[in-house]
């Protein structure tokens, strides 16, 4: 009787921790997953993605940019966007369809691409350590 009543106690404490393991491992991915998707909401939040390409349209009346290229992103301008050209600030009136163009933007809540910062021309490239070294001599 011993014997048996040993295997029961010893088969149900083995199923009881495979159990248990197997819900503590449902639960740290289900946390791992909340933990992605908390990033993802904060990144979108913050913002930091860019885009650079060429005006296609202009709509100065909703104040929307369409970029050309295979994602052919409709970028709204808002009343905080900072708008330069030729580093100097700007205005919506001066970007014409087919000027080139970069920036930053933040995803809205409505989810609409909202420009942080909108760069009319070309882009300048960024100061390298080769241009660094010429300024010195």
């Amino acid at each position: 009787m011993k014997t048996s009543f040993t295997k029961t106690v010893i088969t149900a404490s083995i199923a009881a921790v495979l159990l248990l393991g197997s819900s503590l491992s449902a639960t740290a991915q289900e946390k791992e997953k909340g933990k992605e998707k908390e990033k993802t909401e904060e990144k979108a939040k913050k913002g930091g993605a860019g885009f650079v390409g060429k005006a296609v349209a202009v709509d100065k009346t909703a104040k929307t940019v369409k970029l050309s290229g295979k994602a052919a992103r409709v970028i709204q301008i808002t009343a905080t966007t900072k708008i330069t050209k030729d580093g100097k600030p700007a205005t919506l009136d001066d970007l014409k369809e087919g000027d080139e163009v970069s920036g930053g933007y933040r995803n809205a809540a409505d989810g609409k691409l909202e420009a942080t910062t909108l760069t009319i021309g070309p882009k300048v490239p960024a100061k390298g350590k080769d241009e660094k070294k010429d300024d010195k001599k």
